[in-house]
């Protein structure tokens, strides 16, 4: 696996991500090729809209962000392994926005790959992030999950996604703040595929008090506060100290996270 790190960061190596079509995929490909078609902005640069001013949410495409806007994160660390559960899929749905038209506050979600030697970090590509969430509901989709919200089951893929990174290393998705459900901090699954392997299974979290502000509004009011914080959950550690809170700006009626993947090589 070392050699194919190696040669992922050299750039010489594809990413084996098959996309499944469904009635909600945006068409975007991933890639270099999707990312040299959009236009670039700061991440904390003014309201959340995509290259043609219109808003987060309304399935237009967001300008890109750049390896500036990750660099002020201070995060060169190997981010650590958590459990893939629950609710995995091999199935990948190549898309950049995921939403399907779920309701929830808009999230512009950021992910950087590197590899880790030391206190030095370099851009993996082509490498392939895939993200998987709840609702706002506490509902994961094709499974029957007893959430406490609705549940959606077999047949629905709201909420699922995979982008190939840019030369840059970054993959982005247009997603909603996820919603809670008993026994779990706010959080986001996700796996970096590297050609046919997983190369990371990690879970990324959401800081307490913005997710108390977003909370305070519909969709997610109706199910009040979630009922377990990062020091009560067995499996998110501690995300501020272990790289896996993502860095987060509430911008306009959106919100902004972005973090560092580190990976060994």
């Amino acid at each position: 696996m070392t050699l194919s790190r190696r040669a992922v960061l050299a750039g010489g190596l594809a990413v084996a991500v098959t996309a499944c079509s469904n009635g909600s995929s945006d068409g975007s490909s991933g890639g270099a090729q999707d990312a040299a078609s959009t236009t670039s902005s700061p991440a904390g640069s003014g309201s959340i809209a995509s290259d043609d001013g219109t808003p987060l949410g309304d399935n237009a495409r967001a300008a890109r962000f750049t390896a500036e806007d990750f660099d002020g994160l201070g995060t060169c660390v190997m981010t650590p392994e958590q459990t893939a559960g629950p609710f995995p899929l091999d199935e990948q749905f190549v898309r950049t926005d995921i939403t399907e038209g779920v309701s929830g506050t808009p999230l512009r979600l950021g992910f950087r790959v590197v590899g880790v030697v030391g206190d030095d970090c370099s851009p993996m590509y082509p490498a392939a992030v895939e993200v998987w969430h709840a609702d706002a509901t506490g509902d994961y989709s094709a499974f029957a999950d007893g959430g406490g919200g609705k549940d959606e089951a077999e047949g629905t893929t709201f909420l699922r996604g995979t982008q190939q990174t840019a030369n840059d290393g970054i993959a982005q998705f247009e997603t909603i703040y996820p919603g809670w459900y008993t026994g779990r901090a706010v959080h986001i699954h996700v796996r970096v595929h590297l050609e046919d392997q997983v190369a990371l299974t990690t879970q990324v979290y959401f800081d307490e008090a913005l997710t108390e502000q977003v909370y305070a509004d519909e969709p997610y009011a109706e199910f009040g506060p979630p009922d377990t914080g990062w020091s009560d959950d067995a499996i998110a550690g501690n995300p501020g100290a272990d790289g896996t809170a993502l860095a987060l700006t509430r911008t306009g009626a959106g919100v902004i996270g972005l973090i560092n993947l580190g990976l060994p090589i």
